[in-house]
């Protein structure tokens, strides 16, 4: 079974977008996830945004991110 078939497109979307930043191939798509968690969750942490509404997207990519973690089997 494919892993993207049982994706929202909000999060295919999210995947295409974390796939075309991360750019190296000696990455596995866990990693490249992980990391655009880790980088998305120190903005949260060092309030790396501007208002309320750029706070919420922030918080709802990481959320998006965490459940790709999740739904995206390990390579």
């Amino acid at each position: 079974m494919n892993p993207l078939s049982n994706l929202s497109l909000e999060e295919l979307n999210v995947a295409r977008k974390i796939d075309e930043y991360f750019k190296p191939d000696h990455m596995s798509f866990q990693e490249k996830l992980f990391n655009a968690l880790l980088i998305a969750q120190h903005e949260l942490e060092a309030e790396y945004y501007g208002d309320e509404f750029e706070k919420t997207r922030i918080l709802e990519f990481r959320d998006i991110l965490l459940l790709l973690l999740n739904k995206i089997p390990q390579e």
